[in-house]
C-alpha cells in the first residue's frame, strides 16, 4: 500500500516550482493515464496513485490554491475543498465530456463549443444465479442456461410507433438531439454539447398515445436466449463465472456487455469444505482404535482405503494429499481430510461386559495418563 505521508505535489507530478500551466498540465495528463484504474485492473495501488495525480494538478493548476500551496504547504489548504475522483471512470474524466477534457479545451481562452454525435454504448451486463449440487461442483458442470434479453419488436419493427403514426421532433432537445450547456471560468466560456437525455440523440421522441402497444413505444420486446455455459470443477459459494459478450446488446452498434453467473453451492451431508480441501467425519468402534483396521471412506472421488493405526483415538486426523477438490481454474487440487471419531457402545450384553471386566483387570492404566503424569500424582498425593 502506498505510504499515508502526503508528498509534494510538485513531486507528485515530477515538474519543478517554476513550471508553467502548460508544462503542468502536460504532466498531469500524462500520469492520470498512466495511473487510472481502468488502466491498471490488476493494480490496487493504481487508484491511490491517480488520486493523488489528480489532487496535485487541482492545486497547482489554480492560481490561488497554488499560491496558498507555495506559501504554507499542505497545511494552507486545510479546508479547502477539493473534488473526490475516486470511482469515476476513464471516460468521466477523459471522454467526449469528461471533467478534464472540458479544462484542457478552456486553455487559450475565448469561447469554444464541444460537439459530439450519439456514442456507441456498451450493453448492460446481466447477473444470474446458479444453484449447483456439491457434486457439481466437485466434477464441473455444462449446462444451457435462459437469459434475459431486449429484440426488435416483432409488430413496429424497431420503430416505436403504431401502424399509421409517426416519431415527432423531441421538445427537449428540440429535433437536435444535442442539448448546449454554457459555463464561465477564468479561462473562458465553454459550450458543452451532449447527447439528449430524452431521446439518446435520437432527434425525435413518441407522441403520445402514438406509441406501439406491444413494446409500449420502446421498440424493443424482452426476450430468452439460451447460452451455453460451462462451469469449471471446483467452484464455491460466491464465486463469480464471466462469460464474455453474452450479456444485453449494444446501442447504436456497442459492444455486448457480459454475462455474470454467481454461483451457489449446496451444503453436503456429510463432506464438509474449506477451500479446496474436503473434511470428513468418520466413525469407528473402540475395538478398531484399540487394535486398528483397515477402512473404506468415501470421498468426492469414491472410496479410498485407509489405515487406522493401534491406539487411534477420537480427533486424529488423516490425511490424503491430493484427493480434495480442484483449486478454480486450475489442475492442482487440495487435500482430503479424515477425522476419526472413536464411538462407544451405550449399552452392552452380559458377555460383552463379563469379558471387558476380565480385560480390565489386565490392563495397566497409567497410559491414560502418559503425557500428563503430574495429574496422576496430585491424585496420589498426601494433603
Amino acid at each position: 500500500m502506498l505510504s499515508e505521508k502526503r508528498r509534494d505535489y510538485y513531486e507528485v507530478l515530477g515538474v519543478s516550482r517554476e513550471a508553467d500551466l502548460k508544462t503542468i498540465k502536460k504532466a498531469f495528463r500524462s500520469l492520470a493515464r498512466k495511473y487510472h484504474p481502468d488502466m491498471n485492473p490488476d493494480d490496487p495501488d493504481a487508484e491511490e496513485r491517480f488520486k493523488e495525480v489528480a489532487e496535485a494538478f487541482e492545486v497547482l493548476s489554480d492560481e490561488e490554491k497554488r499560491a496558498t500551496y507555495d506559501r504554507f504547504g499542505h497545511a494552507g489548504l486545510s479546508g479547502t475543498p477539493l473534488r473526490d475522483f475516486s470511482g469515476m471512470s476513464f471516460d468521466d474524466l477523459f471522454g467526449g465530456f469528461g471533467i478534464f477534457e472540458d479544462f484542457f479545451s478552456a486553455f487559450g481562452g475565448g469561447s469554444r463549443a464541444r460537439t459530439s454525435q450519439p456514442r456507441a454504448r456498451r450493453g448492460q451486463d446481466v447477473r444470474l444465479n446458479l444453484e449447483m449440487s456439491f457434486d457439481e461442483a466437485m466434477k464441473g458442470l455444462k449446462k444451457k442456461i435462459r437469459v434475459p434479453n431486449w429484440a426488435q419488436c416483432p409488430t413496429c419493427h424497431g420503430s416505436k410507433v403504431a401502424e399509421g403514426k409517426s416519431l415527432k421532433a423531441c421538445r427537449t432537445c428540440q429535433g437536435t438531439g444535442e442539448i448546449r450547456q454554457v459555463q464561465r471560468s477564468a479561462f473562458g466560456q465553454i459550450v458543452n454539447i451532449s447527447t439528449c437525455p430524452k431521446c439518446q440523440g435520437e432527434g425525435k421522441s413518441v407522441p403520445r398515445g402514438a406509441g406501439c402497444k406491444t413494446c409500449e413505444g420502446i421498440g424493443k420486446v424482452k426476450q430468452h436466449r439460451t447460452v451455453d455455459t460451462e462451469i469449471p470443477a471446483g467452484v464455491d459459494s460466491g464465486m463469480r463465472v464471466v462469460i464474455r459478450g453474452e450479456g444485453r446488446s449494444g446501442e447504436l452498434g456497442g459492444p455486448p456487455g457480459d454475462l455474470f453467473i454467481v454461483v451457489y453451492v449446496e451444503d453436503h451431508p456429510f463432506f464438509r469444505r474449506n477451500g479446496a480441501d474436503i473434511l470428513l467425519e468418520y466413525p469407528i468402534s473402540f475395538i478398531d482404535a484399540i487394535l486398528g483396521a483397515k477402512v473404506e471412506v468415501p470421498t468426492i472421488n469414491g472410496k479410498e482405503t485407509i489405515n487406522i493405526e493401534p491406539g487411534t483415538e477420537s480427533g486424529k486426523i488423516i490425511t490424503l494429499h491430493n484427493k480434495g477438490a480442484r483449486y478454480h481454474n486450475s489442475s492442482q487440487r487440495g487435500d482430503f481430510h479424515v477425522r476419526i471419531v472413536v464411538k462407544l457402545p451405550s449399552k452392552l450384553d452380559k458377555a460383552s461386559k463379563k469379558l471387558l471386566e476380565e480385560l480390565d483387570k489386565t490392563v495397566d492404566k497409567k497410559y491414560i495418563f502418559k503425557g500428563n503424569e503430574k495429574l496422576i500424582e496430585s491424585l496420589s498425593s498426601k494433603e
